[in-house]
């Protein structure tokens, strides 16, 4: 080989020894908003929303994105992080096509609609008010 052709293979980076990248930056697109991991903490995730920087866990930051482009609200991602217990603690059941949720965790603080009507009270009783209710239309069928 000539001057010319390694000169171009050396210019093209053919036959080169590529070495790995490192130190790389993974980015992401959510909702129009660039989210960037943190190298030295990889669990962290960076993204700017309104001209401020807030650094968190992925799931906090993209709920920080979302609160800002529903209802253009800058909501922290440590807030989310803070409040975790609040969102776990939700509980939803279906029962017989009707969705008996609660919201607190206590025991008689579960509720369901039906027909634009709220029912509260423990489970137990939202589920035989439910019962009875699909008797009478069963029996309005009939």
């Amino acid at each position: 080989m000539g001057k010319l052709s390694s000169s171009l293979m050396e210019l093209f980076g053919i036959g080169a020894n590529k070495a790995k990248k490192t130190n790389t930056v993974r980015t992401e697109f959510y909702r129009g908003h660039l989210l960037k991991r943190n190298i030295a903490h990889l669990e962290n995730w960076s993204v700017d929303i309104a001209d401020k920087c807030f650094v968190g866990k992925l799931e906090y930051i993209k709920m920080s994105v979302d609160q800002w482009c529903d209802n253009k609200v800058i909501v922290p991602p440590d807030y989310f992080e803070k409040n975790v217990k609040e969102h776990k603690e939700n509980q939803t059941v279906e029962y017989k096509g009707f969705v008996i949720k609660n919201d607190t965790g206590k025991r008689n603080d579960w509720y369901a609609t039906y027909r634009g009507r709220l029912m509260k009270g423990c489970r137990k009783k939202i589920e035989q008010a439910i019962d009875e209710i699909r008797e009478r239309e069963l029996a309005a069928r009939d």
